[in-house]
This record gives C-alpha cells, structure tokens and sequence, in this order.
C-alpha cells in the first residue's frame, strides 16, 4: 500500500476530526458565520479517512458485515453533508382565517435549497390551546386548510408535533401567538382597504399584545389590546384564539399625542380618512422546515445498525470447540 494512503487511513486521524470539529464549531457560533463553511473541514477529513481506510484494510473488505458498516458510515456523512447544503428553517405568522402568502419573519437555508416555500400556501383557520388541571399552558392545536396536489381541498389539525406537509416541507405550530385587530380604511377620496396588524407575542394571553403601526395615511400609530388574562381554572380548559372574538376587547390607538379607546365597530375619523376598528381576531407563529436527505440519513442509520448486530450474532452463534478429552 502507498504510505501516503496508510497515512490518511490512520486512526490519528479519525482523532483529529474529533478536535477539528470542535474548533469549526466554535467558530461558526460567532454572528455572521457560516455553519455549513465550518463542517466542510471536518467532514471533508472524515470522508478521505474513511475512503482511505475501506481502500487499506483488507479486514474490511474479507468481512462483509464489517465493510457494510464502514460503507453505511461513509453514506451518512454524504448525507449529513447533502443534508446541510439543502436544508431550509425559517419562522412565518399568519393571521387568523387569512391565507399563508409565502412571505416569513426568518429563515435560514442551504446553498442548493431551491426554495419554492414562495409558492406554499395554507390557511389558518383558528388554534386551540389546551391547558392540564393546574392551568398552565400544555399544548396547541392549528387548524388548517390547503389544497393538494389532486385539486381538492384539505382541512387537517396540526401542531408541534403534528407536522402539515406540502411539497416536501413540514410546517409545525410554535410557541408564539397573538392578537390581531381587523381595520376598515375609508380614504377621503372614498377607496377603501381592510387590513390587519399583527400585535407582539403576549405571553399567552397573560399579558396585552402591542406593537406600531404605519396608517395607510403615513403616519405611525400604536396599537394595544385592552384584554383580561385568562382565569385560572381547577379543571382542565380549552381556549379558542386567545379569547378573541369572544367578548367586546377594546383597543388602545396612539397617534402622536392623542390617544383613542375604541370598542369593535367603533371609528375614528382622521385627516386622511376614517379608521374603524371591525373586529379582534388571532394568528399563530409556524415553523417551517425541510431536509429532502431524511429518508437516506434514516436509511443509512439502519444499515449501521443492522450491520454491526450481523457482525456481533456471528461471533454470539460461533460453535464453541469441544474440550480436548483426557486419556
């Protein structure tokens, strides 16, 4: 064998990988930084290692569970590796019966992900969080409308662990979740624009959502809702979209110095037009991921594994050689 390919099949080397990857990951956790720059290094090592190792050992390649393994090794970091060029996170909000339009708050995603999520589209038809008998916040349920593949439309109930999946991409629920009043602008010229503002997370209720808004008029308003925390039962309870809609929530408006409380239906009239506050409505905070390498990271995983009970069943079954019998 050269002493160049002995060289690289050296389990110094499987070592250092350890002490590289190490470093890359420091590295990369730094703002700015690439994750998938820092594994390049490491899992590049690894591969030549273990191509070089398959190639040298000639262990390897007489016993066959044996090279199953190290070949089933060799896939999962090709996997890892394709898995890390192509995945895609990213975060979206969607208002209560509103259509999601492709548009996120966040995202991360590989050099070769496609991204086709612009052309995703689902509807939020409402959530329901569940609560345990001390009260606290236990689980949430999104309801959800898309149309497949067939032309037909789909209803379906998802959560964080109960994934929607169009297109390869799998949509969960997360844990944040608002308020989202529902205006009416009639303009001077009489146009009119229905609109919603998503207010800021509010700690589930227990605190009001607020957040700023632009007037279609230009100027900046602030919006608060003026909602109750939720009451703390004995028993178990649902809540149905933070309670909006359920009762008369009054609205908090700032713009500039003055300073307006209104009431759903209520309006008020501006310099630029009239602003009606119709109703107070939900939206739910999505996660959004894909990693098209799953199924041949799982099947890679399953090979290992089968492999190595083949290599061990072997020597568990192995005949144990009979005694020498004394004369």
């Amino acid at each position: 064998m050269p002493r160049w390919l002995t060289a690289l099949a050296s389990t110094k080397l499987s070592a250092i990988f350890f002490v590289v990857m190490a470093a890359a990951a420091l590295w990369a956790k730094a703002p700015g930084r690439s994750t998938t720059l820092a594994m390049l290094v490491p899992f590049s090592l690894l591969t030549l290692n273990l191509l070089a190792a398959i190639t040298a050992n000639r262990r390897f390649r007489a016993d066959l569970p044996l090279l199953v393994f190290h070949l089933a090794l060799l896939a999962l970091i090709f996997a890892l590796v394709a898995a890390r060029l192509t995945y895609f996170e990213g975060q979206a909000t969607v208002t209560a019966g509103t259509t999601f339009d492709g548009n996120l708050v966040g995202e991360e995603h590989g050099p070769l992900h496609d991204r086709t999520i612009a052309e995703l589209r689902f509807t939020n038809l409402g959530f329901t969080e569940n609560y345990p008998e001390r009260g606290r916040y236990h689980t949430t349920y999104n309801r959800v409308r898309w149309h497949g593949t067939d032309g037909r439309t789909h209803v379906a109930e998802i959560g964080d662990d109960i994934p929607l999946i169009i297109d390869g991409y799998r949509i969960y629920t997360s844990r944040y979740r608002g308020f989202s009043p529902v205006f009416r602008w009639q303009a001077a010229d009489g146009s009119e624009d229905w609109g919603t503002v998503q207010l800021r997370e509010s700690n589930n209720g227990a605190f009001a959502g607020a957040n700023e808004w632009t007037l279609p008029d230009g100027r900046t308003a602030w919006l608060m809702v003026d909602a109750e925390a939720p009451a703390r039962t004995e028993g178990a309870s649902v809540r149905t979209n933070l309670g909006a809609g359920s009762a008369a929530q009054q609205l908090v408006l700032r713009i500039g110095d003055s300073r307006s409380v209104l009431a759903p239906g209520d309006q008020l009239t501006l310099a630029g037009g009239v602003l009606t506050y119709v109703r107070l409505d939900s939206w739910m905070g999505y996660r959004i991921v894909a990693d098209p390498t799953r199924p041949w990271l799982i099947g890679a995983v399953l090979l290992g594994v089968l492999s190595l009970v083949w290599f061990y069943a072997r020597i568990l079954v192995r005949p144990i050689p009979a005694a020498p019998s004394i004369q």
